[in-house]
């Protein structure tokens, strides 16, 4: 680290625009294909390219030939309120993807800059390129001749692909670590579809069913409501009037709660806490939030310390603890968040109501059933906060890191 550090500060800096070091003329010729993946501006967040809000094509014509992407292509959110701005890279192209009209491309000339250095520099210049936007509050755009027109100091491409290898070894981490959640998941599911939705759950055999409003259970089960098991607490109405630039505590709305995943960055800050917020609205890494607005029935576990929730968003809190990993797991599945889905209200936009996710009837199985999953699932559990907080400190060292490098 210092030798490269000592490295940087003796090299030599070439100041270069940005169209110096991109494709020119991606001129989009249109075709009609199938199955290609669109991305949007959801889809970029935390340096990441997620592709859980991207669409799939159904016979239509897509910008195809340079506007399809390759490795190494950087994206940036051209418009949208609270992802203007936003900077990812694509490593790993597994489909034929093209992004829509809110997503810019911006393709290095390999020759002239190693794509990677110059994915870096954009991520390290979000809230610059986010400057440059022009047009009325709520229908901003991404200038894109003025985005063309940042100048950076590059330095010598030995020193480039360098800097560009200890970030990867970040990356890498991080991504690893992604894919051991996945896998706590996948296994915490499967073992939650036999017991609860399968009802082979240990013992089953010798179990006795009987007839109930949501079809055969089993005879210690019966069914209730969510209520019964989980509280669905809504977030509270904060007054913009305190925030505060300096302020210690990070307010969590909806953009935040992804699928699956928590967006630490926050818009506001607040220095004092309201005499009357309740005790569940500071969060806690762990806790289990639901989205309410949008794209409802999101779920993800807040990760870090000092956030409080707005509206719009729940926190769900199990009426016994033992049942957390039975809650997350359940909101989790994917039929319930259609069930959601299914119970939201609006058109222009979909709202959940907290009142009837928590009147909705659910089976409830007994408690010698639910502890022995809370055994086995709990323990998957804390593993995903932990890790999750690994990957947040692992987010800050790299670019703490990238700071001093770039």
């Amino acid at each position: 680290m210092s030798k490269l550090l000592e490295q940087i500060n003796k090299s030599s800096y070439q100041l270069r625009d940005l169209t110096s070091l991109i494709s020119r003329g991606i001129t989009p010729t249109y075709t009609e294909k199938d199955g290609v993946v669109i991305l949007n501006q959801k889809c970029i967040r935390n340096w990441v390219v997620s592709y859980s809000e991207s669409r799939l094509t159904k016979k239509e014509k897509i910008n195809s030939g340079n506007k399809m992407l390759k490795e190494g292509d950087i994206l940036i959110c051209s418009t949208g309120v609270g992802t203007l701005g936003r900077v990812a890279q694509v490593n790993i192209l597994n489909t034929p993807t093209t992004v829509d009209s809110h997503v810019s491309i911006v393709r290095p000339e390999t020759e002239k800059v190693n794509p990677y250095f110059l994915g870096y520099i954009l991520k390290k210049s979000e809230k610059l390129i986010e400057s440059l936007a022009e047009g009325s509050t709520g229908q901003t755009e991404l200038s894109r001749t003025k985005l063309q027109e940042l100048e950076f100091e590059l330095p010598a491409r030995v020193i480039q692909n360098k800097v560009v290898d200890m970030m990867k070894n970040y990356d890498a981490k991080i991504e690893n670590n992604n894919k051991i959640i996945k896998n706590l998941e996948a296994t915490a599911q499967a073992i939650f579809n036999e017991w609860f939705v399968d009802f082979r759950f240990p013992g089953y055999e010798k179990a006795k069913f009987v007839e109930s409003e949501m079809g055969e259970i089993p005879k210690e089960w019966n069914v209730g409501k969510i209520k019964d098991l989980i509280r669905v607490e809504s977030g509270f109405p904060f007054s913009s009037g305190i925030f505060s630039d300096l302020g210690k505590y990070k307010l969590v709305t909806i953009r935040n709660v992804q699928d699956g995943s928590f967006v630490t960055d926050c818009d506001n800050l607040i220095a004092e806490l309201p005499i009357k917020l309740p005790k569940h609205c500071l969060l806690h890494s762990g806790d289990i939030l639901l989205s309410l607005t949008g794209n409802v029935g999101r779920i993800c576990l807040v990760n870090g310390e000092n956030y409080v929730l707005n509206q719009r968003v729940s926190v769900l809190i199990p009426v016994n603890e033992r049942d957390r990993a039975y809650t997350y797991f359940l909101f989790r599945r994917s039929d319930f968040q259609n069930l959601l889905i299914s119970i939201s209200k609006g058109t222009a936009q979909l709202n959940l109501s907290p009142v009837e996710t928590k009147e909705l009837e659910t089976i409830i199985p007994d408690d010698i059933t639910l502890e022995k999953y809370s055994e086995i699932a709990t323990p998957m559990y804390k593993k995903i906060v932990e890790i999750n907080s690994e990957n947040m400190n692992l987010k800050e060292s790299r670019d703490q890191l990238l700071a001093k490098l770039i």
